[in-house]
């Protein structure tokens, strides 16, 4: 008998679980490997030293006005080379964080960015044409003993800075890595930050206070 799959909703929706029970904390860690464990957590424990090292960025909007938890991405950076994109660019059209989306989608003009910088960071390395589905920028690394990947962050309003584990830069199709691509698509729409580039960070949802923040710490 096939198993099955739900979501837990954790936006400001009305049926949603966070609305309905009145949480106004809550947190929760992507593991980076599959073998290893999450979390999610409801509720603030009273340890401070829990939250030393999480940094906050606003929610920009109120629950009345929106229903998901809307922030300002105000830049990004590959290899510690900012994107030649205007800050306007990422948010003009709004920015969420989403828990229950699996991959970030970003504006065409950002994407473009990204991807040529990606590429010219990975131009040692066999790229494989078409890419896969929604994908258009895939390797072959299955004949490289070492491979060398750039380090991508998010910025966001307030100076913080989202830095991605390796899960959230590639997704790998293929266990031997004969099909790895760059883990963004294209978006007509809002900058969605989906759980794949939150993979081994904390992320925190305080709502009184009306900021979500990111922490250290590989779920541990």
């Amino acid at each position: 008998m096939g198993g099955a799959t739900g979501l837990i909703g954790l936006d400001r929706f009305p049926a949603s679980f966070i609305s309905q029970t009145s949480q106004k904390y809550f947190s929760y860690c992507y593991p980076s490997s599959y073998s290893s464990p999450g979390y999610i957590t409801f509720g603030k424990t009273d340890d401070d030293k829990n939250y030393k090292f999480v940094k906050f960025t606003p929610i920009t909007t109120s629950p009345t006005e929106s229903v998901f938890y809307d922030i300002i991405v105000t830049g990004m950076a590959i290899a510690g080379n900012k994107l030649p994109v205007a800050s306007l660019e990422y948010s003009k059209s709004g920015a969420i964080i989403d828990s229950g989306s699996t991959i970030t989608s970003l504006p065409p003009s950002v994407y473009a960015a990204l991807r040529s910088a990606f590429r010219k960071k990975m131009s040692n390395y066999k790229m494989i044409k078409p890419g896969i589905g929604a994908y258009d920028t895939c390797y072959d690394l299955s004949k490289y003993d070492e491979v060398v990947i750039p380090k991508i962050s998010i910025f966001f309003k307030g100076g913080v800075e989202l830095e991605l584990d390796v899960k959230g830069i590639f997704l790998v199709f293929e266990k031997d890595l004969s099909v790895a691509c760059l883990a963004f698509r294209e978006s007509s729409g809002s900058l969605i930050l989906g759980n794949s580039q939150t993979r081994g960070i904390e992320v925190h949802h305080d709502l009184v206070g009306q900021r979500v923040g990111f922490g250290p710490g590989g779920c541990s």
